[in-house]
């Protein structure tokens, strides 16, 4: 079946006049390697397919200029770094691909023969091998390079076979076309094949489509044989054993690596001839300030000679890592994953990172460890904290966010406690984080945690966390859709929980961690649980 699917630009957005002469970049993504090929196509173009108009037309030129086709071209390269497809603006390319591996989107400036969309596309043309393209708008989205790139990637999805992210109610209600995700700042998220223009962390899902219990595994989908392209070969191993080795220039190195599928762990092996500081800094691959248009959140992991995790560093409202420590001479690795947030599940968290590092022999930090944890229990929020310290702990201070970036002073304690109890009287999420200082006027900062709105009359309740039985015990104040996943994304049950008391089946769970997300229209609680 050969389905005509548009994405309608949800804001009305107002047309600004200018000429651009744009030089088109000749771009490639994957050059070498693969042999299927996505063409974006800014220069305009005579479109002669009978699937969209009887007689022929000209597709003007995008006004976009240069830089603008660039940017928009590395955003779509990295939606689709982890497959074996190359994304070109290179036509010459394009027509050297077989015909059944080959896709034309078309960025232009003339939309009034179609209608008020940001795009179209007919699904999945990419396999008829009958050079039917489709059309990204660029004049409909205001020659914004940002909604652009997002409506590039989404009707690109439409060819290779997918259909809308949907939302619906308890009721299965359609709520909404098209999925506007959640969040704000730099881990706000939404799926390309939903509305994804405002938020920053746009990726490939596993959601809901065609129905409320339907959900579309895209990455299985894009990568199927039926599109014949599949993923790229993983770039480094997953173990200490496969591990690469850091080389380091002088003091300071730096890595660049990729993440290809949902359970890849990129290892990198650390000799260090003497004691001293190691800071490194993981950042994924992105567009600007912001870490915008990046595609994974990523947490890092400090091993020890035998494999074994010293710590885990992975703050809650940053797609960066950074790892500070004072460590013995010795061999260590970095473990580098992508990781669920606040916001989505690490499913389609794939793409490029960055990796730099410094090493300072002789080094010693006061403050070799410090760790916050937190939790809400009944009804406040309540902190606890490690540390390790060479030298006594003078003052802590507990500081507190909205936000995740802007901090205030909460509360000042004396060195010698670990543990602080705070009713908070906003209705929303708090961030929390420590500033400690040594007795050698030394400072440093902890991990930041952020704990959800304490509000007990909340739309529904876990008898606990921990799973030890056959069930999952959950009260509700309503009737929701729920599902169950797994930490790499993979949906194992879902039904719908009602009024009162529910117990969802757990007795064929292994020992572990999940996620269960109950969805109440566009909104998505999700829950950590643990199985023993």
């Amino acid at each position: 079946m050969k389905r005509l699917i548009a994405i309608t630009s949800i804001f009305l957005l107002v047309f600004l006049s200018k000429t651009v002469n744009a030089q088109i970049p000749k771009l490639n993504s994957y050059p070498q390697q693969a042999n299927a090929v996505i063409f974006l196509d800014f220069d305009g173009q005579t479109v002669t397919s009978a699937y969209w108009t009887a007689t022929p037309f000209y597709a003007t030129p995008a006004l976009l200029s240069t830089d603008q086709i660039t940017r928009i071209f590395n955003q779509v390269s990295e939606d689709f770094r982890p497959f074996n497809l190359n994304i070109t603006t290179d036509s010459t390319v394009y027509f050297a691909a077989p015909i059944n591996r080959r896709q034309r989107i078309i960025v232009t400036d003339y939309s009034s023969w179609y209608g008020n969309a940001g795009g179209v596309a007919y699904n999945p043309s990419f396999r008829w091998g009958l050079e039917v393209p489709g059309f990204v708008f660029s004049n409909l989205l205001n020659n914004n390079a940002k909604m652009v790139s997002e409506a590039c990637s989404h009707e690109t999805g439409h060819t290779l076979g997918l259909n809308h992210q949907r939302t619906y109610n308890g009721t299965c209600g359609l709520t909404a076309e098209y999925n506007p995700g959640v969040g704000s700042g730099e881990i706000s998220w939404a799926p390309i094949m939903g509305n994804s223009y405002s938020r920053n962390l746009t990726l490939w899902h596993n959601g809901t489509s065609t129905g409320c219990s339907t959900f579309q595994d895209e990455l299985s989908i894009i990568s199927s044989n039926l599109n014949g392209f599949g993923f790229r070969t993983d770039d480094v191993g997953n173990t200490t054993n496969q591990s690469a080795n850091v080389i380091f220039n002088g003091s300071s190195f730096g890595i660049s690596g990729f993440v290809n599928s949902t359970s890849d762990i990129d290892m990198y092996r650390v000799n260090l001839a003497l004691n001293g500081r190691l800071v490194l800094n993981a950042i994924p691959y992105n567009i600007s300030s912001g870490f915008q248009s990046a595609n994974i959140d990523l947490q890092v992991s400090l091993l020890n000679s035998s494999g074994n995790v010293i710590r885990v560093y992975n703050p809650s409202t940053t797609l960066q890592a950074v790892i500070d420590s004072s460590l013995d001479a010795g061999t260590y690795y970095v473990r580098v994953s992508n990781v669920t947030n606040d916001n989505v599940s690490n499913y389609g968290m794939l793409g490029n990172y960055a990796m730099t590092g410094t090493f300072q022999a002789g080094a010693i930090l006061p403050i070799q460890s410090l760790q916050l944890s937190g939790r809400t229990a009944n009804e406040k929020h309540e902190l606890n904290w490690n540390i390790i310290a060479d030298e006594p702990v003078e003052t802590i201070t507990v500081e507190v966010s909205s936000d995740g970036r802007t901090f205030t002073n909460l509360q000042d304690i004396n060195g010698s406690l670990r543990k602080f109890i705070y009713q908070p009287f906003e209705k929303a999420t708090m961030y929390y984080r420590l500033h400690v200082v040594t007795a050698s006027q030394l400072t440093y900062y902890s991990n930041i945690v952020a704990l959800r709105e304490v509000n007990a009359s909340s739309k529904y309740k876990l008898l606990s966390n921990l799973v030890t039985g056959n069930s999952i015990v959950v009260t509700s104040k309503g009737n929701f859709n729920w599902r169950l996943i797994d930490m790499n994304g993979r949906s194992l049950q879902s039904g719908r929980i009602n009024n009162g008391y529910n117990r969802i089946d757990a007795a064929g769970l292994s020992s572990g961690m999940y996620l269960l997300q109950v969805i109440d229209g566009t909104e998505i609680n999700t829950e950590k649980l643990v199985k023993h």
